[in-house]
């Protein structure tokens, strides 16, 4: 069965699917060209054939429709609200961008909001295993992820089948090096209630406390914090990596020793969405054209 999922102004499901590298990480698999975003999900079944429940969104005569393999419409549109990030409201920001003509550009183009994943455990963990690394060895350790503990092989597991590994086993099997503790412990700690990812959630929350609440855990460090803050829909800090930065230098040429400070100044006069102006600056290009653009 078919869900139509109501959608805010000036939405984009291109701009959303990629607005990041979060589609290109299993179980999210995206077709452009037939506008085809799907995912894979556990379920809380006892029946081991229905273990999984493939959710698939597709974009048509304007429409956001949502297919729940398992799943009543009422959970097929909250998923759809958390993986597209339709909660968000920008008027505020849009309405300070009056000097700012790209920026309003690419925010109408339906910029700005980021792909989730269906939980955030699935989206921390993600972000954990982004750090310090390239790009395929992320997308390597995700795959061998779900392929060691995924339900069916397919989805992506959930804190409690993360916390039954080793450490030895998340080391040697997902190969995921120092992150294999940290990811044990993560998981374990949600697993057993100390950890409510809720909280994370929670916009009434500082953003400065829940960057902080988010460093506490191990293995998580500034940019992850602020990484998993921008999927949030939090943009008072900025998340800068070596993508971010070489971008930003290749619209901006300078000395690389500055880069950090040129991007805090640049982006400063936007307040509370300093982070959402920076990305919205780097990846105007990505949507620009109708052509596939060059994408991170």
């Amino acid at each position: 069965m078919k869900t139509r999922i109501p959608l805010p102004s000036s939405f984009s499901f291109d701009a959303v699917a990629r607005s990041h590298g979060w589609y290109d990480l299993p179980p999210f698999a995206y077709d452009p060209a037939k506008r085809i975003l799907a995912t894979v999900v556990e379920r809380e079944t006892l029946t081991p054939e229905r273990e999984v429940a493939t959710l698939e969104f597709a974009f048509a005569d304007g429409a956001l429709w949502a297919k729940a393999d398992g799943l009543d419409p009422g959970q097929a549109r909250a998923a759809a609200t958390r993986i597209f990030s339709l909660d968000l409201d920008f008027s505020d920001f849009a309405s300070s961008l009056a000097e700012h003509p790209e920026l309003a550009r690419a925010l109408e183009r339906g910029g700005g909001r980021m792909l989730r994943a269906p939980t955030l455990f699935e989206d921390a963990v993600k972000m954990l295993l982004t750090t310090n690394c390239s790009w395929a060895a992320t997308r390597g350790m995700v795959v061998r992820l779900i392929a060691l503990a995924g339900a069916g092989g397919r989805a992506f597991p959930g804190p409690e089948r993360v916390a039954c590994l080793s450490t030895r086993a998340l080391r040697e099997k997902v190969r995921c090096g120092y992150r294999a503790e940290a990811l044990r412990l993560f998981a374990r700690r949600v697993a057993e209630g100390r950890l409510d990812l809720a909280r994370w959630e929670n916009r009434s929350l500082p953003a400065a406390e829940a960057r902080a609440a988010i460093i506490a855990e191990r293995g998580f460090g500034p940019y992850a914090a602020e990484g998993l803050l921008r999927i949030l829909g939090r943009h008072d800090y900025l998340a800068l990596d070596s993508w971010t930065r070489q971008k930003y230098r290749r619209l901006y040429p300078g000395p690389a020793k500055k880069t950090d400070r040129s991007i805090a100044r640049r982006y400063a006069r936007f307040g509370p969405y300093r982070g959402l102006a920076m990305w919205l600056d780097l990846t105007g290009d990505w949507h620009e054209r109708a052509e596939v653009p060059s994408w991170p």
